[in-house]
């Protein structure tokens, strides 16, 4: 068994004993990791810190807005859709850095667009100064013929006032953010069975989780065109979900996508946010616990693409 050693992220002041004071409502700002970057093949993944309000003040929300857009080179906007994903390094540089996940999307073909995500879950880690990650895995820059990348540009927006209720106050990431071959069901049992963390006591936990499935082949063109079960178990709760989007057809970009964007797809659509996998885990902590992720079996037969999953998973714990 591996027993991590967890990222226990909480503020001290959430029950605040008689000599901590309470704290007071923070002000209302936008913080802007990225403007305009400009992503390609020389620079897929790009760091940038920035100073966030310290962990004494409170929050109601916590938005981020995003936007891709085309640059203003020849051949505009990268021709493909691409996977892509969004998120803070933790230790930035040194050997124990850990990439944690806050938010994921696929490219549209040829044009651009905007969404928003509440990241309000994750204010234990969006704190002092943070290093955010941009990364876009495309392969084209200046001059390529298919296109010369993306201008990506992010927004954190705070609302000052008093904290959600509950509160996140502890985020315990299970995987950070991983890529695994799929089709061959003992290798994916033997990779995440038996893990435990130690969790802190809270009011409960839920699971955050982000699944995508890509490349594909064989009859079922599993993992990208084909919708298979996914299954964490928590403390002995097991927690199943379909990983399939269904609604590729009506995603709204910039200007009409050329492509394949109107298909279905394994948690994803071309030109659209992937939205996270949220569900109460069925336990408040104070122990440690087991836990295990798994897919549905299936056999991937060798032919065609290789077949995978981008995935990250934590457990916010609110009080």
């Amino acid at each position: 068994m591996r027993t991590l050693l967890p990222l226990l992220v909480a503020f001290s002041a959430c029950n605040p004993t008689e000599e901590e004071a309470v704290r007071a409502e923070g002000a209302d700002g936008t913080y802007t990791p990225f403007t305009q970057e400009w992503i390609h093949s020389g620079a897929r993944s790009v760091d940038i810190a920035i100073d966030l309000p310290e962990d004494d003040v409170t929050f109601t929300n916590l938005t981020g807005r995003f936007r891709l857009e085309c640059p203003d080179l020849v051949g505009g906007c990268d021709h493909w859709d691409r996977y892509a994903t969004f998120g803070i390094v933790l230790d930035a540089g040194e050997e124990e850095e850990r990439y944690i996940e806050l938010d994921r999307f696929i490219t549209p073909y040829r044009t651009g667009f905007s969404w928003e995500s509440d990241l309000t879950d994750y204010r234990p880690l969006l704190h002092g100064e943070q290093t955010f990650r941009v990364f876009i895995d495309t392969w084209v820059t200046e001059g390529h013929e298919q296109g010369t990348g993306w201008l990506f540009t992010a927004n954190l927006d705070f609302d000052g006032g008093p904290p959600p209720s509950p509160e996140p106050t502890v985020v315990v990431p299970l995987w950070d953010h991983i890529r695994y071959v799929s089709g061959v069901p003992a290798d994916v049992t033997a990779q995440f069975a038996d893990n435990s963390v130690e969790l802190p006591p809270v009011i409960s936990y839920n699971l955050r989780s982000y699944i995508t499935g890509h490349g594909f082949g064989g009859a079922d063109n599993c993992a990208e065109f084909c919708a298979l079960d996914h299954s964490y178990t928590i403390d002995e709760n097991v927690l199943t979900r379909e990983v399939w989007r269904a609604d590729c057809d009506s995603t709204v970009t910039d200007s009409t996508q050329q492509g394949t964007w109107q298909y279905n797809r394994a948690g994803w659509c071309p030109g659209a946010q992937v939205f996270p996998w949220i569900q109460q885990a069925g336990t408040s902590g104070g122990e440690t616990i087991d836990f295990s992720y798994d897919l549905e079996n299936w056999t991937w037969a060798g032919d065609g693409g290789e077949p995978y999953y981008y995935m990250s998973a934590a457990l916010i714990g609110y009080e």
